[in-house]
C-alpha cells in the first residue's frame, strides 16, 4: 500500500496516531539534540498521519531555533531550510496540514532572512487558502528577531494585505500583527478596525493591540497614543481649515 493509502481518512487520525503525534509534540519541548535527531527522520521521511509529520516540521524548526550560534551541535540552518524548500514544492495534501507544519517550522528560524523569504513567497495570492493563511500568521512569529529592514518588509507586507476584504484573511493578518513587538503593528491594527465592517475583525484587532502594547511596555505604547494624538489633531486642524475657506467661499459667490 502506498504511502498516501495509510494515512487515513480526514479527520479520523487513528489512536496510534493520537500516540505518536504527543510523542512528537513532547520531543518538540524537549529542544535538545537528541531529540531534533529523532524527529529529523520523522520530517523527512513523512508519516502515515499528517498530523505527526506536521508535527514533527513544525518541531524541527522550534528545536533548532533553541540552540545558540556557538553550540557544537546546533543544526545546520541551511540543512533545515533545504528540508522545508523541498516539503513546500512536494507535499501538497489535504487540506495543506503538512506543509502548513513546515511554515511553522519556517517561522521559528526568526533571525534567518532565507527563511522570511520563504514565508513570505507562500503569502501571495494564488497560494492554496489553507497555506496562504498559515503563512501570513507566521509573519508575526518570525518578525521578532529580524532585523530592521526586513521587519518593514513584514508591516509592508501585512499592510497590503489588511486592505483585503476575505474574513479569514483579515483575521490571519490581525493574528500576524498581534505578535508583532513593535508599534508600528499598532498602528496597522488600528488602521484595520477604522476600514473593516466586520465587528469580528474589529474585536479581534482591538485584543491583538493590547497585546502588542504589553509586549513592547507601556512607555513606546503611550508614545505612539501619543503621536497619533497630535497627528489627529493635526488633521483636525486642516479640516477645520478647509471647511473654513469653503465656507468664506461660499459666501462670496452668495454675495
Amino acid at each position: 500500500m502506498t504511502r498516501a493509502g495509510i494515512r487515513g481518512r480526514p479527520g479520523r487520525v487513528p489512536s496510534e496516531a493520537r500516540v505518536r503525534r504527543s510523542v512528537v509534540g513532547a520531543l518538540a519541548k524537549i529542544k535538545t539534540p537528541e531529540s531534533f535527531a529523532v524527529l529529523k527522520p520523522v520530517a523527512e521521511q513523512g508519516d502515515a498521519s499528517y498530523y505527526v509529520e506536521a508535527s514533527a516540521l513544525s518541531g524541527l524548526g522550534s528545536i533548532a531555533a533553541n540552540f545558540t550560534a556557538s553550540s557544537n551541535d546546533r543544526p545546520e540552518t541551511e540543512t533545515l531550510l533545504q528540508l522545508y524548500r523541498s516539503v513546500l514544492t512536494e507535499r501538497a495534501g489535504w487540506n495543506e496540514t503538512v506543509r502548513s507544519g513546515a511554515i511553522a517550522g519556517l517561522s521559528q528560524l526568526k533571525t534567518s532572512e532565507a527563511a522570511l523569504d520563504l514565508v513570505l513567497q507562500y503569502t501571495r495570492v494564488g497560494t492554496p487558502q489553507a497555506l496562504r493563511l498559515a503563512a501570513i500568521r507566521a509573519l508575526g512569529a518570525i518578525s521578532t528577531g529580524q532585523t530592521n529592514i526586513n521587519l518593514e518588509r513584514i508591516l509592508n507586507r501585512l499592510e497590503e494585505l489588511s486592505r483585503e476584504s476575505f474574513f479569514l484573511t483579515q483575521v490571519a493578518t490581525v493574528s500576524a500583527l498581534g505578535q508583532m513587538e513593535t508599534v508600528k503593528a499598532m498602528g496597522l491594527l488600528s488602521a484595520l478596525i477604522e476600514q473593516t465592517p466586520d465587528g469580528r475583525v474589529r474585536r479581534m484587532a482591538e485584543e491583538a493591540i493590547q497585546r502588542v502594547s504589553k509586549a513592547i511596555g507601556p512607555d513606546k505604547a503611550v508614545k505612539k497614543l501619543q503621536e497619533e494624538l497630535e497627528q489627529l489633531k493635526k488633521d483636525n486642524q486642516e479640516l477645520r481649515s478647509r471647511l473654513e475657506t469653503l465656507e468664506a467661499k461660499a459666501k462670496q459667490e452668495v454675495g
